[in-house]
């Protein structure tokens, strides 16, 4: 679904919708969208959960994904949620709140303007507590441990929210998305999710390509290989289709490069595979 027609989706749900939630969807439209449904649960952890922790981060082995859990849901509805289903795209929508469901899995939740819930103040201020809070969330829905390569802070006039960035031994998974911002009843107010399946081979690919750039020779033997104008210092990258794609899902391991030039001093990011051959930006 298009980023243009996903918001026209939301936009169907029954208020205005708050602008907090307004500037989420703008941060959305670089890595996220939508899959859920949900009124209240509680995310646990059990010994089966616990005992696949590592799957799918031993090296070379596919990255395994997570599935928004209505069961486990805790976002701010307002009510109990009715459902409506239309172009591939399913939307729950209670008094206050909507949450989207993309056909690729990927999920987002949007507060109306005038829900209570966006008014109260964040469930903690201990920022560390917060990201085991949220941590603890998504993983009751798939999302490992050691997926997570750090959570990151946004704070602002909607409160304190937790995004939890992807990657394996260090390297990005760029398009994926785990964020919330909850509140003092232990509800999101604003959530966003999605976190698919990234193939083995492009697990080792990339794992192959970070070893490679580890040391001096081998990156000045790989830079070797790129254009003139991609000879900075570059990052390994796990890329996959985002959620807006309405492509086929396919996913790449590249050598990103921020190329020179733009208006600021910095110019495009150039993606390049094993080989150094340009590979398409369009995720």
């Amino acid at each position: 679904m298009a980023v243009g027609s996903l918001l026209r989706a939301l936009a169907g749900g029954p208020a205005a919708w708050n602008p907090i939630g307004v500037g989420i969807l703008a941060r959305l439209i670089i890595p996220i969208l939508l899959s859920c449904a949900a009124c209240s649960g509680t995310s646990h952890g059990n010994d089966a959960q616990a005992s696949s922790a590592a799957l799918g981060c031993e090296p070379g082995s596919a990255l395994q994904g997570g599935a928004y859990d209505i069961s486990k849901s805790r976002f701010a509805f307002g009510s109990t949620p009715t459902s409506a289903e239309s172009g591939g795209l399913v939307r729950w929508v209670g008094v206050h709140g909507v949450v989207a469901i993309n056909a690729n899995g990927a999920e987002l939740g949007v507060m109306n303007a005038s829900a209570p819930e966006t008014d109260l103040p964040d469930w903690s201020g201990d920022l560390v507590a917060l990201q085991a809070h949220v941590s603890e969330y998504f993983g009751a829905m798939g999302v490992q441990a050691c997926q997570i390569l750090s959570p990151e802070v946004t704070s602002g006039s909607g409160g304190t929210s937790i995004d939890l960035a992807r990657g394996i031994n260090g390297i990005p998974v760029s398009e994926s998305n785990a964020y919330a911002h909850f509140n003092t009843a232990d509800q999101t107010t604003s959530e966003g999710f999605y976190w698919p399946t990234v193939p083995s081979d492009t697990v080792a690919a990339a794992q192959s390509l970070s070893a490679r750039v580890a040391d001096a020779a081998g990156l000045a033997s790989y830079q070797a290989l790129l254009p003139a104008d991609a000879q900075s210092t570059g990052q390994v990258v796990i890329h996959h289709t985002s959620a807006f794609s309405m492509t086929p899902f396919r996913s790449a391991a590249t050598y990103d490069v921020q190329l020179p030039g733009g208006s600021l001093g910095g110019g495009a990011t150039a993606s390049f595979d094993e080989q150094g051959n340009p590979v398409a930006s369009d995720w």
